[in-house]
């Protein structure tokens, strides 16, 4: 145990003086000090997890110290663990593997790639963010794992060779590996934690996996000091440090009342997903409500993928040999990507929890507890813990009851418009005596599919594809399949984009009228009226795509609806210049709702909007994106107005319907 102690300190002393960031460590040491004369006392049990806990914890709040711009990250030297080197047969090796790839869809093939070399880059947007929504991101990429099975594998290979040979072999595959897949942090973690066991047992020392991860934190911190304040990293020995400490005893537990491989998979997964939500929530503010059952069904789905696919790039020069165990690695492969999209799908996906800084010190507190309940004997620590779990649990539980009624309850039976949460993307819905519009459908098949079943559309009397961006038009062909399209508005913006061709081709394959939109066009929806403000017919006055998108006026029973798409700031100006043909005394005097161009950018025509001062602004944008949207002067912009402002990343899917001369609002809260 002195070695996992001298281990931690060494640590914290390194990390401060490499990095610059003293109080982190600061607090680590003197609590270590002040508890050493009940440490003496305590079981080994409860000694380890304090130990690895306050490494962890004192990971996170270096990341947190660095988010608050203070950090003095620029200052720490440069890393030579970032400029990875491009070895010569490495890159050759990884170039003849994405020749040799076949798999049985695009998903399986990304999979098979990410968890064979850790290149993502064939993974779709979609994919992506459903492995997210489940808790299964770490299969998107090589994981801490890989190297296990390449070191175990070479190990036991070579049982006939001595003690020398088989480690020097195993130490040699590590290091190649890591070559092959680059410095991802937790490549490198478990590549040091993998080579200290194996020193170790070369020199007839047995040392404690414990032991090997304080090892592998203090040369990776000292190697790259900036590697502490990564999210991979912090996630890598946290995941690394509940599997160590607290997966054995929920399997003790698990084992009497299941299977044992259940037992065995969801005690892993439970374990590191526990000790790694306090970090998780500083990436996304909410939880995968269907993480452990997703986890429990791919699991066993990895070790023949990984396995397949590692041998597959070892023989990837010998390309019919590498092709087959390609294939064969994508059938699970698959399945591990209908299980992410299955359940990413499905309503409630995530769920509640408390966000900044009291949210972060209830979900340490939530671990703490959870923690000692699982690993003390003591019946009074027991009963402690057991209660301040249940306190939690309960607030937990009943936030997701009060989202589940919403969801249940959503949308009210008289909704007129429908603000569809899609992600990042736009997807708005009209109903008008039960005539149907929709104007963009996102990029997420699974979400588009999911708000029409949940509105109840079977029947699409207007599409409106503004343009051909894909967070607009990239689920087209989910949005109409099994539903009745009778009319389809585009823009006359000439554009060959992928997402283009694939969104026209559905519509070609589904045998739909398609119509190009131009200023003045107008038409009907149920009783409300509609009138095409943006483009011209042929679109020549746009720059760009965005510049050409299609805005509409809808006119209902006792307000109007304006849809802006992602029309920019000039695209509004030709919008202001032609105010008095459109905007005239039945709008002016008449409440409007107004979709936000572009997800609430920056790009605004601050004049106009001031003006129409909508009643209501919806803005379509997703959760944590990384374009910033909406931005600040956007949404201080219609404060100005005094327009109630609605926005999916924060209430979900929305429903709007006119109640006594107002608009009463239902939400899905993010589900």
């Amino acid at each position: 145990m002195s070695w996992l102690v001298i281990a931690a300190l060494i640590w914290s002393v390194a990390f401060a003086v490499m990095t610059g960031v003293w109080w982190p460590p600061t607090v680590l040491i003197a609590l270590t000090a002040l508890a050493i004369p009940w440490l003496r006392a305590a079981r080994p049990e409860i000694l380890r997890f304090l130990l690895l806990a306050a490494g962890a914890l004192s990971l996170l709040a270096a990341r947190l110290y660095a988010l608050t711009g203070k950090s003095p990250r620029s200052e720490v030297p440069a890393s030579n663990l970032s400029d990875w080197p491009s070895v010569w047969p490495f890159e050759q090796l990884r170039s003849a593997a994405k020749q040799a790839l076949v798999g049985i869809n695009p998903d399986s093939e990304a999979l098979t790639l990410g968890l064979a070399i850790g290149d993502s880059s064939l993974a779709s947007e979609s994919l992506l963010l459903a492995m997210k929504e489940t808790s299964l991101t770490h299969l998107v990429a090589v994981s801490g794992s890989n190297c296990a099975i390449v070191a175990g594998a070479v190990f036991l290979t070579l049982q006939r060779f001595g003690v020398r040979a088989r480690v020097a072999w195993s130490l040699f595959a590590l290091v190649a590996y890591v070559m092959l897949v680059g410095p991802q942090p937790s490549v490198l973690r478990a590549a040091t934690m993998a080579a200290a066991i194996l020193i170790a047992y070369l020199s007839g020392r047995k040392t404690s996996s414990l032991v090997a991860l304080a090892i592998s934190i203090t040369v990776l911190v000292i190697a790259s000091p900036e590697i502490s304040i990564e999210y991979g990293f912090s996630l890598s020995v946290a995941a690394t440090a509940g599997i160590l400490l607290l997966a054995p005893r929920i399997y003790e537990v698990l084992k009497r009342h299941t299977f044992k491989w259940v037992a065995l998979v969801l005690s892993v997964s439970a374990a590191s997903q526990l000790l790694c939500f306090p970090i998780l929530l500083q990436l996304q503010p909410r939880l995968p409500t269907y993480s452990l059952i997703a986890n429990l069904l791919s699991e066993p789905l990895v070790a023949p993928v990984t396995v397949l696919a590692i041998v597959a790039v070892s023989l990837a020069w010998f390309q019919p040999i590498a092709s087959l165990l390609f294939w064969l690695a994508s059938v699970p492969a698959a399945l591990i990507a209908a299980i992410a999209h299955y359940f990413s799908g499905l309503p409630l996906s995530s769920t509640f929890w408390a966000s900044g800084t009291l949210g972060t010190i209830t979900a340490v507190a939530t671990v703490l507890a959870a923690a000692i309940l699982i690993s003390t004997r003591k019946p009074q620590l027991r009963l402690l813990s057991s209660a301040l779990v249940a306190v939690l649990c309960t607030a937990s539980i009943s936030m997701f009851t009060v989202e589940a009624f919403r969801v249940a309850t959503w949308p009210q039976s008289n909704w007129q418009i429908a603000s569809c949460d899609v992600g990042q993307g736009d997807a708005t819905v009209l109903r008008s005596a039960d005539k149907i519009a929709v104007i963009d459908v996102g990029k997420f098949d699974a979400k588009i599919n999911r708000c029409l079943d949940e509105l109840s559309v079977s029947r699409i009397d207007l599409l409106v594809l503004t343009h051909f961006d894909q967070d607009h038009v990239l689920a087209t062909g989910a949005a109409i399949a099994g539903r009745e399209v009778s009319k389809v508005l585009i823009s006359p913006f000439s554009d060959d984009r992928p997402a283009a061709i694939q969104a026209l081709s559905a519509l070609t394959n589904r045998g739909v009228a398609v119509v190009k939109a131009q200023k003045w066009l107008s038409g009907t929806l149920g009783r409300a009226s509609w009138l095409v403000l943006n483009p011209s017919r042929t679109a020549e006055e746009a720059e760009d795509s965005n510049d050409a998108s299609i805005a509409m006026l809808f006119r209902f029973d006792d307000f109007s609806f304006l849809a802006l798409a992602d029309l920019g700031e000039r695209g509004q100006m030709r919008l202001a210049e032609d105010l008095d043909e459109w905007h005239d005394d039945w709008v002016a005097k008449h409440d409007m709702v107004m979709k936000v161009s572009h997800h609430g950018s920056a790009d605004q025509y601050a004049e106009l909007m001031e003006h129409l001062a909508p009643n209501v602004a919806l803005i379509s944008a997703g959760r944590s994106n990384g374009y910033g949207h909406p931005t600040r002067r956007t949404l201080e912009l219609f404060e100005r107005t005094r327009s109630l402002i609605c926005r999916t990343d924060q209430l979900g899917s929305l429903a709007l319907s006119r109640v006594d001369g107002g608009f009463a609002i239902a939400n899905t809260a993010a589900g």
